[in-house]
């Protein structure tokens, strides 16, 4: 327990949050710890229904590996789509071609490093990948935010009719 000392203004607005002013230090110390966002892990095997998983990056580190894209999500994450016929391997392949590479900034290549070793972890540990196709919609009119895409229908002939 403390005991704290504060100015007539501050106690004033405390009491706005809350009206016993330690309780709204309590509350604004949570809110705030709330806000804190959560380090984003550089790879990460993110479970799905059926023992199946994503591989989900660190979208802001790892950006120049040929062949790969990284599907962006809001939480500093990304999807890791690799190439029409590519395989894990070849990612792989693509990671160490990339650490061979010259000119590559440290940062950059701790990070790579680091998937490479998560990679080798993964298969020794007998996670099998098998490629799939992923579809990224983008829309293109100057009218239509991207944030807020109309909703999936079904056709007339399917929809309900009450």
């Amino acid at each position: 327990m403390i005991t704290m000392t504060l100015p007539d203004d501050v106690i004033d607005f405390l009491k706005t949050v809350h009206t016993d002013p330690a309780w709204a230090v309590v509350k604004l110390a949570e809110q705030a710890r709330r806000r804190v966002p959560k380090p984003v892990a550089l790879a990460e095997l993110v479970q799905l229904p059926q023992r199946r998983a994503l591989i989900m990056v660190n979208a802001d580190v790892l950006r120049h590996l040929p062949g790969v894209a990284i599907i962006p999500l809001s939480d500093g994450r990304g999807i890791l789509a690799l190439d029409a016929g590519m395989g894990v391997a070849d990612l792989e392949i693509a990671v160490i071609d990339r650490l061979d590479a010259g000119g590559v900034p440290t940062s950059e290549r701790q990070a790579l490093d680091a998937l490479r070793t998560r990679l080798r972890e993964w298969r020794q540990d007998g996670v099998q990948f098998e490629a799939r196709a992923i579809i990224v919609a983008r829309r293109t009119g100057p009218d239509t935010p991207v944030s807020s895409p109309a909703p999936i229908r079904a056709p007339a002939s399917k929809r309900r009719r009450d």
